[in-house]
């Protein structure tokens, strides 16, 4: 068994002997070893359950808000965070997004990566402003009145001959950021949006023209949804060429895209 345990299996453990049960179960199958006969009521289930999972061999979170994958011994679960949940018994779990089952905690190896365009979501498609003309392709979520946001991108025209950078703009901090981020994107005049963006200095944009057809925000409105479908709760979120990711901003921005490509080298 792993030395290292979680806390928030510690605070279920510790749970489970104060109470002596697991709050709520959900179980498609669950059979014993011991007698080869599957339990019949809740009490069973749940005294079954609680002796696998005492032996816990590998935990590995997943990248699903408040889900861990657990395997002890020959038997694979789910909890969440809380212990309040558990899925146990004969269940397949599916990488969707690398068509690959989960097994084993050796199975998630990689798991955090994410190909963008492999899962449906093209940057050129959302509210994306370009920058570089470079092979290696960064993707930038940012918000268009976020300082840390400005901190990181105001550093990539001196990387723009090595690496692409799409500027993924959305609008999180509010009804300002919306009113800038249209004005960005419906601005004929990509360039100056760019310089914009790039300077955090708006004051040169052409206002908005709020007239139905003037200006396509479809764009934008994927752009939101991918923030859903991706779970980004905050910006900057970068997607690394390697197809690893990272959250905030670095005082050398040159120094983590040198290092992920050192990653990617040696695999990881």
């Amino acid at each position: 068994m792993n030395q290292y345990i979680p806390l928030f299996l510690q605070h279920f453990f510790k749970k489970c002997a104060h109470l002596g049960v697991l709050a709520v179960l959900f179980i498609p199958i669950l059979t014993t070893a011991q007698t080869g006969s599957s339990p019949t009521t809740d009490t069973q289930i749940t005294a079954d359950v609680k002796e696998v999972m005492r032996s816990i061999d590998e935990v590995k979170r997943l990248p699903v808000t408040g889900l861990s994958f657990i395997k002890a011994g020959e038997k694979s679960f789910l909890i969440t965070d809380n212990g309040h949940f558990v899925v146990a018994g004969n269940f397949k779990l599916v990488d969707m997004w690398r068509g690959k089952q989960i097994t084993s905690v050796a199975d998630t190896q990689g798991i955090e990566k994410v190909d963008l365009r492999k899962i449906g979501i093209n940057p050129d498609d959302l509210s994306t402003l370009t920058v570089g003309t470079g092979k290696r392709e960064v993707t930038i979520f940012t918000d268009p009145q976020c300082d840390h946001c400005h901190d990181l991108i105001s550093q990539i025209e001196a990387l723009s001959k090595d690496y692409t950078f799409k500027l993924v703009v959305v609008p999180v901090l509010g009804s300002k950021s919306a009113e800038l981020t249209k004005q960005l994107l419906c601005n004929k005049d990509k360039g100056q949006s760019v310089q914009a963006l790039l300077s955090k200095d708006y004051s040169k944009l052409p206002p908005l023209i709020r007239q139905e057809g003037v200006c396509d925000l479809k764009p934008l409105q994927k752009a939101v949804v991918a923030t859903k479908m991706l779970e980004i709760q905050a910006v900057p979120f970068i997607y690394l060429p390697s197809h690893n990711t990272f959250k905030g901003s670095v005082k050398s921005f040159k120094t983590l895209l040198e290092k992920d490509l050192e990653d990617e080298i040696n695999g990881k």
